[in-house]
């Protein structure tokens, strides 16, 4: 027996021996993430995930400082609306492209849990609206006075995933199911003129407007209730240690705008399209740097070599998208880039990116406005401030809105120019009540860095910057000349 426990001990000693053989001479074959990473591979990826990522990376920025940033002057939390209870100016800086003709009210909420309600009363006599918008900047549903029938109008927003209960009280039509799990909402009134009374109206329409999470509003006993009077919650996100200090994603280089991509890959809130070949594709490919759902990046995991890969990578989509700005990416009329939701697709992410990184949100489905971008004068030339520029207005062909228009300038970053008058655009309004100047059936909008001492050119004065700015012009209850870019609108034309 003894000899046979011998005979069996050097059977398992020999045995474990051909084991250890076989693992060193047959290593276990490399993952895809554990293989090689050139430097090309790393540039091409880099450069696709920057394209991809640019509008989700925006979002989440502007939904991180709304409801996480305890620097932010912006944060009241999340599932709650936060109103400007006076317009916007260019300090401080909350948003690209605002406008500056509405009262904005925004709020993230998070639907994975339960619903949402909003409801609006009946509001007379002014613009308004209330729109959803989702990670990828899709606007999936809105309400508002160019939309709805008069009288109160209430909402049930459900997440994707939802399979409870429904409350008693609302219509098949007014049940709404999110693509997504993160619900954007942006609010607007239009504030119709630049006085304490009509301010004291707007801020009365706002207080009327109930944005809440279903138990919040059945705790409350379905009433409405004031935007500041809703409980903020404590969003609880992924973040990174020093991006409260982040201004604008879109600037930052390399592997620290990868940082952001992994945020939005690892936030479940930020519902992916899991249907989308595309995407999905595009997701493996970004595992090679490192950025997959679950995992957190590690921007310290490269080498110098990598990492001046991916800059260069990211770079390179910067150049395509300022190439594209440069190029317009709708119908251009006079120096105008038209655009409108009609011709966009959410699969190119060149067009996304570009809109991400210039106008966050954009573009607006056409049945709410359309917008047209300038950044150019009437010969083709940079918009600059050192230059004197007209834009001429004929009375009887103005912009055909059902509602209003607006005329907002910018600088190249896409904010609002500080200056001594607070005046940030004309608009519609405006002329109706006589406050811009007309002659001889024209309307003309003089746009310069120097207040004009003609008392009539500084009614109708833009304020331009030292340096480059832009237009965004926007059109409330667009007509289809202002859709398909076949509306005449002016060129700005340089006068020096």
């Amino acid at each position: 027996m003894k000899n046979l426990a011998k005979i069996a001990s050097r059977i398992k000693i020999i045995l474990f021996a051909i084991v250890i053989l076989f693992f060193a001479c047959n290593p276990a074959p490399k993952t895809e993430r554990q293989s090689e990473l050139s430097s090309e591979e790393a540039r091409s990826i880099a450069k696709e995930a920057f394209l991809w990522g640019m509008h989700p990376v925006a979002i989440y920025h502007l939904r991180y400082n709304y409801s996480q940033n305890d620097l932010s002057p912006i944060k009241v939390g999340l599932n709650r609306i936060a109103w400007f209870r006076k317009p916007l100016k260019a300090l401080p800086k909350v948003a690209t492209t605002p406008n500056a003709t509405t009262l904005y009210g925004t709020g993230m909420f998070d639907v994975s849990k339960e619903p949402m309600v909003i409801i609006v009363p009946d509001i007379k006599d002014h613009y308004w609206s209330v729109q959803l918008f989702d990670n990828y900047a899709r606007w999936g549903h809105m309400i508002g006075s160019q939309f709805n029938a008069p009288g109160k109008v209430q909402r049930l927003i459900l997440g994707p995933d939802w399979n409870g209960s429904l409350p008693e009280g609302f219509s098949g039509a007014d049940v709404v199911q999110s693509k997504s799990n993160f619900v954007g909402v942006l609010a607007r009134v239009a504030l119709t003129d630049n006085t304490d009374a009509e301010l004291k109206i707007v801020n009365g329409i706002q207080d009327g407007i109930t944005a809440i999470t279903l138990s919040q509003w059945n705790a409350a006993g379905r009433k409405l209730v004031r935007a500041e009077d809703v409980p903020g919650t404590v969003a609880d996100y992924p973040t990174y240690p020093g991006m409260e200090t982040v201004k604008e994603p879109g600037k930052l280089a390399g592997v620290e705008f990868l940082r952001w991509v992994g945020l939005v890959l690892n936030d479940p809130s930020f519902t992916k399209q899991t249907d989308g070949h595309k995407e999905i594709e595009a997701f493996k490919r970004f595992e090679r740097l490192g950025l997959k759902a679950g995992v957190s990046f590690d921007p310290d995991q490269f080498s110098p070599e990598i990492v001046t890969a991916i800059e260069e990578g990211i770079e390179e989509a910067k150049n395509d998208i300022q190439a594209l700005s440069e190029k317009g990416v709708g119908f251009n009329k006079n120096g105008w880039d038209f655009t409108s939701d009609l011709d966009y697709k959410d699969t190119d992410w060149l067009t996304r990116a570009c809109y991400g990184l210039i106008a966050v949100l954009a573009p607006v489905p056409s049945r709410s406005h359309t917008g047209s971008l300038c950044i150019k004068d009437s010969e083709g030339r940079l918009l600059m401030g050192e230059h004197n520029y007209t834009i001429t207005f004929d009375l009887d062909n103005m912009p055909p809105v059902t509602e209003f228009w607006e005329m907002p300038l910018y600088d190249n970053a896409g904010y609002f120019v500080d200056n001594p008058l607070d005046r940030y655009s004309l608009n519609s309004y405006m002329l109706e009540r006589g406050q811009l100047h007309t002659e001889n059936g024209k309307l003309i909008i003089y746009v310069q860095r120097e207040e004009p001492t003609d008392p009539n050119k500084k009614k109708n004065w833009l304020p331009a910057p030292e340096q480059g700015f832009q237009f965004a012009a926007r059109f409330y209850g667009a007509y289809t000349p202002l859709i398909d870019g076949s509306y005449n609108m002016p060129g700005v034309v340089r006068e020096d």
